[in-house]
């Protein structure tokens, strides 16, 4: 039985461990009075089908907290495979496609843009509308990586969702590397992201150990909390 047990437990981790992804993110700034617009504009175009390859998915976020160096107000998020993806750009020379640019042009100035990879998620995949994410600066990745897979692959609540990612493209002045975004389903859960430890002593613990072996290797550049307008 404890064989049996042992097995299913190897499952679930693998089931919880969810197929990673690629992504590429536009961050920009909109004016209060024009988010209601932009997301009519996005809704209009991504609802319509063929705007959007088999397994894409779009996402408007508006930053709820940060600092004064994330000088934008929201980020459009495209994610799927690296296939996927991929084809999701060789559609984005098509008339309507352009048009759309267009019109949201009007409304949402350009601030930057960046590209990037999940390397391990844990917790059940969804759209959990609030997420923190953690930009880093990662000296040894393989270490942190290790480790990060270690702790969350035994710990994360099943409600919420993290992951561990890199960027490829598109990295600012500050020199993030890497990023741990956490998707939960509310601002009480969000402000206490780590609460759940509070009544486990083995992952008290295990965070314990996890946070000493990573100092040093591992240091904050900046979080911002960010909600989803959303999802297409």
């Amino acid at each position: 039985m404890k064989k049996i047990f042992s097995i299913l437990l190897i499952f679930m981790g693998f089931f919880l461990q969810a197929q990673e992804y690629y992504w590429s993110s536009y961050n920009v700034t909109v004016a209060d009075k024009d988010v209601e617009t932009v997301a009519d504009l996005m809704d209009a175009y991504f609802s319509k089908e063929g705007s959007k390859n088999a397994g894409v998915s779009v996402y408007l976020f508006e930053n709820h907290f940060f600092d004064h160096s994330v000088d934008y107000t929201h980020s459009i998020v495209f994610t799927g495979s690296l296939e996927n993806l991929g084809n999701q750009y060789a559609k984005e020379s098509s008339a309507d496609w352009k048009l759309f640019l267009t019109k949201l042009s009007n409304y949402a100035t350009n601030h930057s843009a960046g590209q990037g990879n999940s390397i391990a998620s844990f917790g059940q995949p969804g759209s959990h509308p609030i997420q923190n994410v953690i930009f880093l600066k990662v000296n040894d990745a393989a270490t942190f990586a290790t480790n990060f897979k270690k702790y969350n692959g035994k710990y994360n609540p099943k409600d919420r969702r993290v992951t561990l990612g890199r960027f490829n493209a598109g990295r600012s002045p500050y020199g993030e590397s890497h990023y741990v975004l956490v998707g939960v389903d509310d601002f009480k859960t969000m402000m206490n992201s780590g609460g759940y430890r509070e009544t486990n002593a083995s992952a008290k613990k295990a965070w314990g150990e996890y946070m000493d072996i990573i100092d040093g290797n591992v240091s904050i550049i900046r979080s911002v909390t960010r909600i989803m307008v959303g999802k297409w």
